[in-house]
């Protein structure tokens, strides 16, 4: 709880420093936000970690190949710093810049996922083919 407090103090802070300061200079409210950024960044890196233990632990108990629990974890990771850079972006006020970096993330994230629907088409194809 105390790391949602803070993090939301950490956002809430720099929000207010980079609207004072974006009337003096501009590029210093980005410095800002950007700064907030990567400490919030720390933050979730926490929370990352207790869910990669989560996805460990299901490799452990669950007989699912390791292929599809890493492939759903990178999908996670490249929706995440996709997220965080086109948010700075837009911040910046380049949000064609964002949405460049939006559209190669989604592309990223369906080239990442192909095997794992390719697998499930094929547990669909041999569930078809047994009943036959």
């Amino acid at each position: 709880m105390t790391d949602i407090i803070a993090v939301g103090m950490i956002g809430l802070v720099a929000a207010l420093l980079a609207v004072q300061m974006k009337s003096l200079r501009a590029e210093y409210a980005v410095y800002v936000v950007l700064a907030a950024g990567v400490v919030i960044a720390f933050y979730m890196t926490a929370k990352l970690e207790i869910l990669v233990r989560m996805f460990e632990r299901f490799l452990m108990e669950l007989p699912v190949d390791e292929a599809y629990i890493l492939a759903l974890l990178k999908m996670m990771g490249i929706t995440y710093v996709v997220q965080f850079c086109s948010g700075l972006c837009k911040d910046a006020g380049y949000s064609g810049m964002a949405g460049q970096i939006e559209t190669f993330g989604k592309l990223t994230v369906l080239s990442v996922s192909v095997p794992v629907v390719l697998a499930l088409l094929d547990t669909v194809r041999s569930f078809l083919y047994a009943n036959v």
